[in-house]
């Protein structure tokens, strides 16, 4: 075989093997597939309150539980206790930054309190909206997979210096088709569904906490 066709017959396996729905290949050369950069979107829409705002400002941080998950790459595992990331798929920023930022948008176009804003910050808060992040994966056991969220809420009430509430979130959604695409459009289900119940209880506990003269 002559040097030109050995090194044709080389790059031929080489984008073969690059052909892995999930873990893919490092970027080589102009032939090599790009890397692609995805967004979380909630699906939903705020609902707007019906009365008067609550006098309360709502301050919302974020985190994530796992160092695996403070990444922006994409999470996936195919065995259970096992985690691996994308390497030709990511998030356009770390994944508990990006869910935290739609929960405030979320929460701040319900209209129900004062004032919505991040911990991180100048505005000061009367309550403050914890988000850490347990588990965003491609869950790939039983292809084409499942995309799972976890997150661990607290309400703390800032003045009072004590814990209104605490709850864990937990959504999945299954993928329609095994591949980066696919899992994304899965995460912004099962996170969509996340923000709906997770607004939904702040509200809840912010009318009940509330004496009636600060509704």
């Amino acid at each position: 075989m002559n040097r030109p066709a050995s090194s044709r017959r080389r790059r031929a396996l080489l984008l073969a093997a690059c052909a892995a729905p999930l873990a893919g290949c490092v970027s080589i050369g102009r032939d090599a597939p790009a890397r692609l950069s995805y967004e979380l979107h909630d699906l939903g829409r705020a609902k707007p309150a019906s009365s008067a705002p609550l006098d309360l400002v709502v301050l919302v941080g974020w985190s994530s539980e796992n160092g695996f998950y403070d990444s922006t790459s994409i999470v996936y595992s195919r065995t259970p206790g096992a985690l691996a990331y994308y390497q030709l798929a990511s998030w356009s920023e770390r994944p508990a930054e990006q869910l935290g930022r739609l929960f405030v948008r979320r929460l701040a176009g319900a209209g129900v309190f004062r004032d919505v804003a991040t911990l991180s910050g100048a505005v000061r808060g009367d309550w403050l909206v914890e988000l850490q992040l347990e588990r965003m994966l491609h869950d790939d056991a039983n292809p084409p997979g499942v995309a799972r969220v976890s997150v661990f809420a607290r309400i703390v009430d800032r003045a009072g210096h004590r814990t209104v509430d605490s709850r864990r979130f937990e959504e999945e959604e299954p993928l329609a088709t095994e591949s980066a695409a696919g899992a994304v459009k899965a995460f912004d289900a099962a996170v969509t569904r996340l923000l709906d119940a997770s607004v939904s209880w702040v509200v809840e506990r912010a009318t009940g906490a509330l004496p009636a003269a600060a509704r």
